[in-house]
């Protein structure tokens, strides 16, 4: 139950034009229905606010939950193992050999209704640890699954059905004759959390890309996809698979699956015609420098994205992340853009995990405003009081120095970026300061409010 309360302490609040306020001695108060009424320094509340009002203080760093726009739930299990016993350049590149080696055969065990609900429950549970509290994410083939994962979910989060037709395993294929018709039931019980969902060009033709894109027009439902991940995946897609079209991004673009608000995931190996393609339907462009570094995918062009009036979120792409922790996503891409784009800020980092993908989704979080309601994170911050916001979000969220974001993996980034890295002992190099980075991060969370009411605390 909620009721009028006063917290005390220091605020990472941030703002639709990317910027964060950070108040060191800030207040949030909200009513009883857990609406804020007032955001600022603690100063400045009026008397009237407090009074009569629970009210506690922490040392601890108050900001919005974190909002993930692009993971896979049947991955969870498999966490950080996307590429075991995968060698370091196999023949069709490093992505569709650990898909077909280690996350296919993840995501059909959750054929079996009882797999999927464990493997739902788990991912509840541990999202919620980090502070992420929806999100768009993948669920499999069936549409059992997918219902579980929309039942059991908190509303915040959007899931698909993932449709794959061609190019994956048999016991994966959906058929083409009745996955509409799932697709429409689905979306007739959950509405716009249901969201259409092409795992890729290489996995479904155009036929049935362009049924499952005009249903979210008609239904005004968002889209999600991968595109441009991996140079040898684009190479298939255009040489192979779809050589009429102009690019990897003209299918999408032709289909009509940019027609809807579309999340595309990665975007790296863009040319600039495939940029002026998608800056006139605004796709929201979900970066995952996690995953981009250990697949060996490359780096997203930060600054040709933003140069193109794309908006997009920090995500994590887990499973080919080891966490689902944001706070070590936010650290890995200072880490990935230190030196390369200007634009890498820390409060650009929490901005893209927090504000940008809410409102892109719809959620009411990602930030404190009057007449919102109070939902937040608290985060352990130790150490001595912080400046201003990117201080508080570089040393007290992250643990970080501006030394961390030049360490000594910059070369092997260099090479990533160069497309010439080394799948072999650089990306050890690059792996082992992931899994460090996440050791350092995955407990930071304290607490979890929605609307006023906590509903996740760590135990002590």
């Amino acid at each position: 139950m909620t009721r009028a309360q006063v917290i005390l302490g220091p605020i990472l609040n941030p703002r639709p034009d990317g910027e964060v306020e950070f108040s060191a001695d800030g207040a949030i108060a909200c009513d009883n229905a857990g609406t804020i009424d007032y955001v600022g320094p603690a100063a400045g509340l009026p008397p009237a606010l407090a009074t009569g009002r629970l009210s506690r203080r922490t040392s601890h760093l108050l900001l919005p939950p974190f909002v993930d726009a692009h993971i896979h739930i049947p991955q969870h299990p498999i966490r950080g193992h996307f590429m075991d016993v995968v060698g370091a350049n196999p023949e069709h590149g490093r992505l569709l050999a650990g898909l077909n080696r280690n996350v296919f055969p993840a995501e059909a065990r959750c054929a079996d209704r009882a797999v999927a609900e464990q493997v739902v429950a788990d991912f509840a549970a541990d999202t919620l640890a980090k502070g992420v509290v929806g999100g768009a994410a993948y669920m499999t083939v069936h549409a059992e699954a997918t219902d579980v994962a929309l039942s059991r979910l908190h509303p915040f989060w959007r899931v698909g059905l993932v449709l794959m037709e061609m190019n994956c395993p048999d016991y994966l294929r959906v058929d083409p004759a009745s996955v509409i018709a799932e697709m429409e039931s689905l979306a007739d019980q959950f509405g716009e959390r249901f969201i259409v969902t092409d795992r890729f060009a290489v996995a479904v033709g155009s036929d049935l890309r362009r049924r499952a894109a005009r249903l979210a027009w008609d239904r005004d439902l968002m889209t999600q996809t991968h595109l441009n991940e991996q140079v040898r995946e684009k190479q298939f897609v255009e040489r192979t698979l779809y050589p009429d079209y102009a690019s990897y991004t003209d299918v999408y673009r032709q289909d009509g699956l940019l027609d809807a608000t579309a999340i595309v995931a990665h975007c790296i190996h863009m040319t600039e015609a495939e940029m002026g393609m998608l800056a006139p339907r605004q796709p929201f462009v979900a970066h995952c420098p996690t995953s981009n570094a250990l697949l060996c995918s490359g780096i997203m062009p930060l600054d040709r994205i933003a140069g193109h009036g794309l908006e997009y979120a920090i995500c994590t792409d887990v499973g080919a992340s080891p966490t689902t922790s944001m706070l070590a996503e936010m650290a890995q891409f200072l880490k990935v853009h230190a030196g390369r784009s200007g634009a890498a800020t820390p409060s650009e980092a929490l901005f893209r995990a927090t504000l940008a993908p809410a409102l892109k989704l719809g959620i009411e979080t990602g930030r404190f405003a009057i007449g919102a309601p109070l939902s937040f994170i608290e985060v352990r911050a130790d150490g001595a009081p912080f400046a201003f916001a990117d201080d508080a979000i570089r040393r007290g969220l992250l643990e970080m120095t501006r030394d961390h974001e030049r360490g000594n993996y910059q070369a092997a980034l260099d090479a990533l970026q160069q497309g010439t890295l080394d799948c072999g002992s650089s990306l050890n190099l690059l792996e082992a300061d992931v899994r460090d980075t996440a050791r350092r991060l995955d407990d930071k969370v304290i607490s979890v409010t929605l609307a006023g009411e906590e509903i996740w605390r760590r135990k002590v």
